[in-house]
């Protein structure tokens, strides 16, 4: 079985905001801003599976232990279905990454999606390094837009439903007259082109609120569309 985690140390130069989460003995003795902490989407692995790399960069003075809390989160349940929890010790001007491989949901699903994640790092640098689980806390946090973005994907499969049975019982399969069906059918869904465009529109806005989410421990990562 293909393994849904890997951890690497690498030197190529790469950079982003960081999110912070520290050791309690250590959180007014260090500021840990200095490394710099990135996700990165990557191409398509194989079907069933979509990979992501988590990378920190060491632009501290010294070394740095570090550990993580990734939570994997089924996108339609949003319970916790997975959790790691790696850890490593980065040199100064280092990188490490962790590279994570997202399983998409069941097929058939209405706008199937890959897994979601939480991510939240800790940092040390004395002794090994402790950090948090977030999920819980974040999930509560940004628990009325969830809400609302499920409502908003039940209405627009339920409309989607609508409009195939509509069609099938307005534009009827003749068996030779295809044109005329599918001119019947053109003309419906242009019918209900502005209410389809408004589910759509919501979905992007209700997302792109989640992706900018503060604290950025609590922002949702992942959980791309499986392409149809």
């Amino acid at each position: 079985m293909k393994p849904s985690i890997r951890i690497f140390v690498i030197t190529a130069a790469l950079c982003a905001a960081p999110w912070i989460s520290v050791a309690p003995a250590e959180a007014e003795e260090v500021d840990f801003s200095c490394v710099r902490e990135w996700v990165r989407g990557k191409t398509q692995l194989y079907e069933g599976f979509k990979e992501y790399d988590v990378i920190l960069h060491n632009q501290c003075p010294g070394e740095v232990y570090w550990k993580m809390c990734i939570e994997r989160i089924d996108p339609w349940t949003r319970e916790v279905v997975e959790v790691h929890t790696p850890a490593g010790y980065l040199e100064k001007e280092k990188k490490s990454r962790v590279n994570l491989q997202m399983k998409k949901g069941p097929d058939g699903r209405f706008r199937n999606r890959f897994q979601e994640f939480y991510v939240n790092v800790g940092y040390s640098i004395r002794t090994a390094a402790q950090v948090d689980c977030v999920a819980s806390r974040c999930e509560q946090q940004n628990g009325a837009v969830l809400r609302e973005l499920r409502a908003n994907e039940d209405a627009w499969e339920a409309a989607e439903k609508a409009l195939t049975a509509r069609i099938e019982r307005e534009c009827p399969d003749s068996g030779w007259n295809s044109v005329d069906r599918d001119a019947c059918a053109a003309e419906i869904r242009q019918s209900v082109e502005e209410e389809m465009a408004h589910y759509g529109q919501t979905d992007q806005r209700l997302r792109e609120q989640l992706a900018a989410v503060i604290p950025e421990h609590c922002r949702i990562r992942a959980g791309a569309r499986v392409e149809d």
